[in-house]
């Protein structure tokens, strides 16, 4: 069996650090360093290995609801978002994992959903911008506990 990228990087550092982190699930701000990155863009993801929701505990079911409600109001806070998606596609990497995106005032309807980093008008920033951005959830987080 091949490695597990989503494993493997919990176990590393990622730009920004982790925005959330307990005994179940792992949260962090994506970057891409190739190009400016999608600011208001994270993803949720369980510690243990599981392929898709038919596989968590309880416990996990738990901690992925109640932190997806917490970073929906942490993104929506923190980067004056309007609306928050959240997707789980489950085909290409078989560790659950959310991907959680915010949507910004004004973006044109044929950017939303999964486009919204698409749209020329959304923020997007370099390393330092998502450090920024990642510090502001986690404070968010800290200061509005479950």
């Amino acid at each position: 069996m091949e490695a597990c990228p989503i494993c493997s990087k919990q176990q590393g550092q990622v730009v920004g650090g982790v925005v959330y982190e307990d005994e179940l699930v792992y949260t962090h701000h994506i970057y891409i360093d190739k190009e400016p990155t999608f600011l208001g863009y994270v993803r949720l993801e369980t510690k243990r290995h599981v392929p898709s929701f038919a596989e968590l505990t309880p416990a996990e079911a738990q901690a992925i609801g109640s932190l997806t409600a917490r970073l929906s109001r942490a993104l929506k806070a923190c980067t004056g978002a309007d609306h928050v998606y959240v997707f789980f596609y489950g085909d290409h990497v078989p560790h659950l994992h959310l991907h959680i995106w915010a949507r910004y005032p004004g973006t044109p309807e044929e950017y939303w959903r999964e486009r919204v980093d698409e749209w020329s008008g959304s923020p997007k920033g370099g390393k330092d911008e998502v450090v920024a951005l990642s510090q502001r959830l986690r404070a968010f987080l800290a200061e509005n506990p479950a």
